[in-house]
């Protein structure tokens, strides 16, 4: 009997033990680690919601221009498409980074030998019959930057296009950019932004396939407000109601 009740004593305290030591790991595993410095989740919060509020242009697919745009985009020899993150020649794909060799794969010989820089960190080929400059780093032959030269001064013109897609919207070269707005949602000052030269897209969202953030330059002249005369005349306010036509288009590594 006596050792009966000594031995029910004994499985008690053994429980007793198992259960302590149960809780106490539990503790352990929910208290054990780190908390994330608060400076990290801040940051990811912001990159979270940076990346939510990233604007992409959207198209205006029922404006009654854009279907007889678009399908007149489809006929040609020669059809360019500079998307947000992928950028395209009759259906082949161009990215910055693309080696030297691969854009001569796609486009052929260039009109002459690379040109260097006069500190040859990067050099450029030219294609003019189809308007595009390329620069690329010397010491990785990458693509740098393209340029799609969509102005031509010379008589007659000599453009073997007249529609290229921009952000999925088509752009015809005799429209101004004024025009061009009207066939997506860019509005001036709001999703459209401006320094003295060019115009670009405010706060438009990063492409997470593209190690380097990209630079797009919508080479249109923007119109500023006159103050005064003669040799008085000073530069007013921009100017959102008067636009040229779209002279070029530049995409680039964005310079930090």
């Amino acid at each position: 009997m006596k050792n009966s009740l000594v031995i029910q004593t004994l499985k008690k305290i053994s429980l007793s033990f198992l259960a302590l030591s149960l809780t106490a790991c539990n503790f352990l595993g929910d208290h054990s680690k780190a908390p994330e410095p608060m400076e990290e989740t801040s940051k990811k919060q912001a990159t979270q919601k940076e990346d939510a509020e990233a604007y992409v242009v959207q198209p205006n697919y029922d404006h009654p221009k854009f279907k007889e745009l678009d399908a007149a985009f489809k006929k040609q020899k020669h059809r360019f498409e500079i998307d947000r993150c992928e950028f395209k020649y009759n259906d082949q794909s161009i990215f910055i980074g693309d080696s030297y060799d691969k854009i001569i794969e796609i486009f052929g010989k260039p009109d002459e030998k690379p040109v260097f820089t006069s500190d040859k960190i990067s050099y450029s080929i030219e294609y003019s019959s189809i308007k595009l400059f390329i620069r690329f780093f010397s010491n990785t032959n990458k693509l740098k930057s393209f340029t799609l030269r969509l102005s031509d001064y010379e008589e007659p013109k000599n453009i073997p296009y007249e529609i290229i897609k921009f952000r999925k919207v088509p752009y015809k070269e005799d429209m101004t950019l004024n025009d061009f707005t009207e066939l997506c949602d860019l509005n001036h000052n709001k999703t459209l932004g401006h320094d003295l030269n060019t115009f670009n897209i405010i706060n438009e969202k990063v492409c997470e396939s593209v190690i380097e953030s990209i630079d797009t330059a919508i080479g249109s002249q923007p119109s500023y407000k006159t103050i005064g005369g003669g040799h008085m005349t000073l530069r007013g306010d921009f100017d959102p109601t008067s636009t040229g036509p779209i002279e070029y288009l530049s995409i680039s590594i964005k310079k930090n």
